[in-house]
């Protein structure tokens, strides 16, 4: 896993939804998934044996794989053609911030006074200024809320055929301010230098996208450091009951990026016990454990699908549980036997799509080890 800096050379749409009919808004981070198509869309640009009407073997179109042994073996690219689909995008963020976790605070008036962690105590007011606190959503670094630079763009659109300014086309983009850095991981390759620059995101034919690719480091988390959080975290919290049973270990999940659950997106309304349940489903842990808090909210996607026909490119609707969910567990196991299942859950992801940096998790966020300063 490497540690990888997108230096933002103009302003850059990652996405979005259509607010109103002519007004469209930028996601505020960069997801795995328009990275990765990013890559493909220079791979294949630079491919003179790609034919944008045949598909693979199986189907796909715009997929990328070798074509040829013989003459993609002479190509800078081959390497991403033979592994492309075990590489791993992680969601990028602004300035190497989080999310803010749903199960945290803010002072209702100064965003500089830190977070308040209030999944196992509650409090009422910043413990600052003792004003009032409230939930909130974004994102944080070094305990305090941190916003995402934006720009206002008013395009006219043209008419295809005239190629003249099409009339009422007028419409606005919101875009992610030039000029910014974003942070994220990159897993199974350490061959990045030949995407210096790249054009990510919507409209980059427009001048939209421009990004700078900066290699930094190795970003491995690691299993010592797992442990060792656990273990803080149950020190410090110390033994409480959780409808009535005392467990030898508790364990915190913290979303870092959109979980897509392997669920049906039209759920039935459910007890407190059953989504309790549910949720023991979709995360899948591999052990014996109770889920004991979920601060979650989930919404209803339908992207598309650019493997497939041009006719048929709509997905099917999906649940999208949000970044900066925290669901709270207990467990009487081991620690030292389930360390294996807990590190392969914070290394591969929880749910559908993880190779896009769907379903990233950390467990036992720095957050709750110290109240959330």
């Amino acid at each position: 896993m490497i540690k990888v800096k997108l230096n933002l050379i103009s302003p850059l749409i990652a996405g979005g939804r259509n607010l109103i009919g002519n007004f469209l808004s930028t996601k505020d981070y960069i997801p795995g998934d328009v990275i990765r198509a990013a890559i493909a869309r220079e791979i294949l640009r630079n491919c003179p044996l790609y034919d944008v009407d045949k598909p693979d073997k199986d189907g796909r179109y715009n997929w990328i794989y070798i074509r040829d042994d013989e003459k993609c073996s002479r190509c800078k690219y081959k390497d991403w053609c033979r592994n492309f689909s075990n590489i791993r995008f992680y969601n990028f963020y602004y300035d190497g911030a989080r999310p803010f976790p749903l199960s945290a605070m803010k002072c209702k008036y100064h965003n500089d006074h830190g977070l308040v962690d209030v999944l196992f105590d509650r409090k009422s007011e910043c413990p600052r200024c003792k004003e009032r606190i409230e939930f909130a959503t974004g994102y944080y670094k070094d305990g305090k809320m941190v916003d995402v630079p934006k720009r206002l763009f008013t395009r006219t659109a043209i008419d295809p055929y005239t190629k003249t300014a099409r009339d009422g086309g007028l419409y606005s983009i919101l875009a992610i301010e030039e000029g910014l850095t974003f942070e994220g991981y990159v897993d199974g390759t350490n061959e990045l230098e030949e995407f210096k620059m790249l054009r990510i995101g919507a409209d980059t034919s427009s001048g939209f996208g421009k990004c700078e690719i900066e290699i930094c480091s190795e970003g491995a988390r690691n299993e010592v450091d797992l442990i060792e959080r656990i273990e803080k975290l149950n020190k410090i919290v110390g033994k409480r009951q959780y409808g009535g049973k005392t467990y030898k270990s508790l364990i915190t999940l913290d979303f870092y990026s959109d979980m897509i659950p392997d669920i049906d997106y039209n759920i039935p309304l459910k007890t407190t016990d059953d989504y309790k349940e549910l949720w023991k489903k979709i995360l899948n842990l591999g052990f014996d454990y109770d889920v004991i808090k979920v601060y979650s909210e989930s919404n209803l996607y339908r992207g598309y699908d650019t493997s497939k026909p041009v006719e048929d490119m709509r997905e099917s609707p999906s649940v999208y549980i949000e970044k900066g969910s925290v669901v709270l567990i207990g467990t009487d196991e081991n620690i030292d036997d389930i360390k294996d299942k807990l590190y392969s859950v914070e290394k591969s992801g929880i749910g559908q799509n993880t190779a896009n940096g769907y379903g990233n998790v950390k467990i036992c966020d720095e957050i709750h080890l110290n109240g959330g300063n």
